[in-house]
């Protein structure tokens, strides 16, 4: 089957959880706000920053690891509209791959705030650089003594699928919205995100899979716009 571009609205409600039929159109980023890794040169991957390793504009501290999330108050990532095929099997990759990509965003969250320190979570629903990027983070996290704390919110969407060839993949836009997701001292409670650094940006996730199980692949955001 190629690529469709026939869709139907579903909402992804919170992480890993069902995905209920709407007529809405897409909304905002929704449930609690949380601020990504920053994507520097070491962040999580998906993170927003600008680089530098300072703290985020407005927040107290300033040696936050750039590219390394900051955190807010919960262990899951919020889920806003997503669209899907009405039917047929393209409806059933298009949920799967949406509970895939939440399930990653909620297992970054729980790794990055000391639960999974090695990721082994991340690496059940990723592969590639989009897993490579979010280890790479953890060492820089872990190596300054951090850990985030607080959620990300997401607005995912399926914005293509191509089911045919070689290698079926599926690639999901999205608008994460980090404001309230921060890199905090766990000794006392401080913030040290890294300055300079968007709260809302665009993203897109390739997924890709083996036969058996969708990943995401890759994870690009974009530095220079806001959603």
């Amino acid at each position: 089957m190629g690529r469709s571009s026939a869709f139907l609205r579903f909402r992804a409600i919170g992480i890993g959880v069902a995905l209920v039929l709407l007529t809405a159109g897409c909304g905002g980023a929704a449930g609690a706000a949380g601020h990504l890794p920053n994507t520097g040169s070491t962040g999580p991957v998906g993170t927003p920053g600008a680089g530098g390793t300072g703290g985020n504009a407005g927040t107290p501290g300033g040696s936050g690891v750039s590219g390394v999330p900051t955190a807010g108050s919960s262990t899951s990532a919020s889920g806003g509209g997503a669209q899907v095929p009405a039917d047929g099997r393209e409806a059933a990759v298009g949920r799967t791959v949406l509970s895939t990509y939440q399930n990653w965003w909620a297992a970054q969250v729980k790794a990055y705030a000391g639960a999974d320190p090695d990721g082994a979570q991340v690496a059940a629903y990723s592969s590639g650089t989009a897993l490579s990027g979010v280890l790479l983070s953890l060492r820089a996290l872990h190596a300054a003594k951090l850990v985030m704390t607080g959620q990300p919110s997401l607005d995912p969407v399926v914005q293509s699928l191509n089911l045919g060839g070689a290698t079926p993949s599926v690639v999901i836009s999205d608008c994460v919205d980090v404001t309230g997701w921060h890199q905090t001292d766990p000794s006392n409670g401080s913030y040290h995100d890294a300055p300079q650094h968007l709260t809302r940006y665009p993203a897109t996730a390739v997924m890709r899979t083996n036969g058996v199980i969708w990943k995401v692949f890759e994870f690009n955001r974009e530095a220079g716009r806001t959603c």
